[in-house]
């Protein structure tokens, strides 16, 4: 069963579909069978369009990284942390902040040490969904760390679609479009884009 986070998801880009490329996608239907010219695209729709489904799915893998970092700090409190999903997260910290642990010695070591890696590990990923700005490859890959997924787990097509929506995104937001309009393909072409998303997304990280 979808989570809410995707059923928002869902919900939203369709209603999104339906008010930015549907009128165009029907505009151009009736154009092709009148046998006239197709009608030129409002590209502020198109910009609109990506900025928006753009943002849902920021939204929805943060949300995702946020209920994990909600979870683990549940078994952080019980004093559980000695799990593969802590490890996971604990090792994400380290690799991400380039820190060397402190492997226990035959004399022990310090039994308070494990559980402040661990905190830091849950504090880290709150920085970083707090501070996450985008859908591209670094973003998602870290993002689905913090959820449990590591690099080759994911869907590299998924990944890919992703990335390359950040950028049409980005050529968006950081210029105008005048510029731009080079980006903006057919209706139909963005429409199956995000549809395709959409999919995968529901594929993997909704099982």
């Amino acid at each position: 069963m979808a989570s809410d986070h995707y059923v928002h998801l869902e919900t939203r880009c369709n209603f999104l579909i339906q008010r930015y490329l549907d009128p165009a996608i029907a505009a151009e239907q009736v154009a092709l069978l009148a046998g006239q010219s197709v009608p030129a695209p409002n590209f502020d729709d198109f910009a609109a369009f990506r900025l928006l489904t753009h943002a849902e799915l920021e939204g929805y893998f943060e949300s995702k990284a946020i209920d994990s970092l909600v979870a683990l700090d549940a078994v952080f409190k019980s004093g559980q942390i000695f799990t593969s999903k802590f490890a996971g997260i604990m090792f994400l910290y380290l690799w991400r902040e380039s820190r060397h642990p402190i492997w226990p010695t035959n004399q022990g070591g310090d039994p308070a040490y494990p559980k402040q890696i661990a905190q830091d590990a849950l504090g880290f990923g709150r920085k970083f969904v707090k501070a996450n700005n985008g859908i591209k490859e670094k973003s998602i890959h870290v993002l689905s760390a913090v959820m449990g997924f590591f690099p080759d787990e994911l869907d590299s097509v998924l990944v890919n679609e992703l990335n390359q929506y950040g950028k049409n995104r980005g050529d968006v937001a950081h210029s105008s479009w005048i510029f731009n309009t080079r980006t903006f393909d057919s209706p139909d072409i963005e429409k199956n884009r995000l549809n395709t998303i959409l999919s995968l997304t529901k594929a993997y990280y909704e099982r």
